[in-house]
């Protein structure tokens, strides 16, 4: 019991010199998807604090806003960073899609928002 309680000492007096880690305190703001022919673009800015580089996947569901999603890519969000894009072109067939982003230390996610490609050249 003695080694027990010296262990948890120990973690309590080292925690202010962030030796344990601490949830992210990072938020995606501005998630927004836009339709493009044959792919999509995704745009968001990230607010907070953070002092390494944080994995952010995007999801995406090829059918239904509820999923199942798959992950697409993995973007790294890095310090001093506020503003990120993404195009997505491995689209399939003509369909809805319904993108997710997922911080991957956290699992907390954003959205789902959705948009449907264009899929017919445009106009000339």
């Amino acid at each position: 019991m003695g080694k027990a309680l010296i262990f948890f000492l120990f973690f309590i007096f080292l925690n202010p010199l962030n030796l344990i880690a601490e949830p992210t305190a990072i938020k995606i703001v501005d998630f927004r998807v836009h339709a493009l022919y044959r792919a999509t673009k995704l745009t968001w800015k990230v607010k907070g604090d953070f002092k390494n580089p944080i994995p952010l996947q995007i999801m995406r569901a090829d059918t239904f806003a509820e999923g199942p999603y798959k992950e697409v890519a993995v973007i790294t969000l890095t310090p001093g960073k506020d503003s990120y894009e993404y195009i997505d072109k491995s689209l399939g067939a003509e369909s809805t899609y319904h993108y997710k982003l997922v911080l991957k230390e956290t699992r907390e996610s954003f959205g789902p928002l959705s948009t449907r490609p264009y899929f017919s050249p445009p106009a000339t």
